[in-house]
């Protein structure tokens, strides 16, 4: 009996990748999004699956980004859409190959990538899956607060009106500024530059983002930036990055939460915050009440390089927002 043949993405594997995603999960997801989301304007993509001849035994995708470490700043890829069809197609001679895939996923990692860090967002059994038989056990897994508001308070405050939105283009050069003023804020966390937003909050296939940099009314110098997607009667602050000096500011994106909410006829309120304890303090002043997300999400963690101290990753350090995951 043959096993199946793991390798790297090569052009055309995206159909039977997606379709094999679509069947696992019970999606109905576009190729069109697929795309988006790996971004194939990039000639290598951190991709591997198992095949069976064209048909996908197991798969591990990944995202490149860059995430800065106390002042250090390292290639990590984030894991994602990692699946096993073994057990749906009833070949237990596949089960194998989905720990051969996490594997070689975690050569090219290192071997084409020079990722020092993997990281992803999974639940349920999946958590022990990738801890104990792909070893992405590096830091105690960590489940992502998350802070839900029903009952929206009227009005706006005074100094609320200190500040100014403006809405942010596909490419924004000033977020660039923001992050060099504010990245001290965040030990550790995904560099969020004007590259960033624009790969990940703009161009998606059929989600509109709603984008903002808050400023000082008298200056042009950043301040915030925030995202939001209003779908499903749920309002996502899907990104959010503050320089903590201004709770004005703060105030202003509560204010245009609230705004888009009612806008888009959204009843409620929800967003991931962990790593800024300032911002969730305001958040519960705000009406926001918090606690570990219900759905079972948490981050697991494999480290590459030896000088990636695992303390340096411990809970409460990583800055992680919606925009940090996959599918918001």
């Amino acid at each position: 009996m043959s096993m199946p043949e793991i390798r790297s993405f090569r052009p055309g594997d995206e159909h039977a990748i997606n379709d094999g995603f679509n069947s696992v999960f019970g999606k109905h997801r576009s190729i069109e999004e697929w795309a988006w989301k790996y971004r194939t304007d990039d000639p290598q993509l951190p991709i591997v699956a198992a095949w069976e001849g064209d048909r996908v035994a197991a798969h591990n995708g990944g995202i490149r980004t860059e995430v800065q470490i106390d002042g250090r700043r390292v290639v990590a890829l984030q894991g994602v859409d990692t699946y096993s069809l073994a057990a749906k197609m009833r070949r237990p001679e596949w089960r194998a190959a989905w720990s051969d895939v996490m594997d070689h996923f975690a050569e090219i990692a290192v071997e084409t990538y020079g990722a020092s860090l993997l990281y992803g967002f999974t639940g349920g059994r999946a958590v022990s899956h990738m801890v104990v038989r792909a070893s992405w056990d590096s830091v105690e897994p960590r489940r992502i607060p998350l802070f839900v508001r029903c009952d929206r308070p009227s009005g706006r405050s005074l100094v609320s009106r200190l500040f100014r939105a403006r809405p942010v283009a596909d490419y924004e050069p000033a977020l660039d500024q923001l992050w060099r003023r504010v990245n001290h804020r965040y030990p550790v966390a995904v560099i969020r530059d004007a590259d960033f937003i624009r790969r990940r909050l703009s161009g998606h296939p059929s989600v509109h983002y709603h984008r903002w940099l808050i400023t000082p009314r008298l200056s042009s110098t950043p301040v915030a930036f925030v995202a939001f997607r209003s779908d499903d009667g749920c309002c996502r602050w899907v990104d959010l990055v503050w320089d903590g000096r201004h709770p004005g500011a703060l105030e202003l994106v509560d204010h245009l939460s609230r705004r888009v909410a009612e806008q888009t006829g959204a009843c409620r309120e929800e967003l991931w915050l962990d790593g800024d304890p300032d911002a969730a303090e305001w958040l519960r002043a705000f009406g926001f009440s918090d606690g570990p997300d219900p759905s079972s999400v948490a981050r697991v963690t494999r480290i590459l390089d030896d000088e990636v101290n695992a303390e340096a990753l411990a809970a409460g350090r990583f800055y992680t927002t919606m925009a940090d995951a996959d599918l918001v």
